[in-house]
Formats: C-alpha cells, structure tokens, sequence
C-alpha cells in the first residue's frame, strides 16, 4: 500500500488546469468534462498508459481505448451527443507485463459527463 500511496498521491496534485482544450487532469482520478466539450489527460508514467471503459459497461467515445503517450497527453473530444452521466474506467500500462497505473481505488478513475 505503502508504494502504491508513494506512485498515485505525486499523480493526484495533478491538479485540474485550465488548458485551451479544455480542462487537463491525471486519469487516475475523476475527470469532469461538458458534452461536446474537451478534456487532457496527463500522464508522468515512462510507458504509455491505455484507457477504455471497465469491462462490461459503455463509454461516450466510439473507438475502443484512448492511448496516453509515455509522459504526455492526449486531448479528447467529447461528442455533441454524449449522453451525460459518470463513465467508470479500466487503465494498464502498455507494457508486456501490464499492471494498473490507477491501482484499484472504487469508482476510480471515472469520467463525470455534464450537459
């Protein structure tokens, strides 16, 4: 538990800014975003990390999984006819040997859609 705390709180002060896309945050936490609006995920890992909705439910995007590039970002669009609402996620590091850069904190990481 103790690395797990020592990987994901510097992770967590990635605090929401205000970016011109949009709203740029770590997604290991909870994401807001506006339908038919923007959002930049962050990340600080070496490794690319891949994001998709957690087995078994739906998400708001029409391809499978949005990649996050080894420390960088990726901006996502959201579409005009998203349905709002709070879409719980599935994050691994894309790596041979896998692993969840989120660690298994319930409800997290989640993206929270408002009209």
């Amino acid at each position: 538990m103790k690395n797990f705390l020592q990987i994901c709180i510097p992770l967590l002060f990635l605090a929401l800014v205000g970016s011109a896309y949009g709203q740029s945050s770590n997604v290991c936490g909870e994401t807001p975003a506006n339908v038919g609006g923007s959002f930049t995920w962050t990340s600080t890992y070496s490794v690319p990390i891949r994001v998709q909705p957690m087995p078994g439910t739906t998400w708001f995007l029409g391809q499978s999984y949005v990649e996050i590039p080894a420390n960088g970002s990726v901006t996502v669009n959201v579409p005009s006819d998203a349905a709002p609402g709070t879409y719980d996620l599935q994050t691994t590091f894309e790596t041979r040997a896998g692993g969840n850069p989120c660690g298994n904190t319930p409800g997290m990481p989640h993206v929270g859609l408002s009209p």
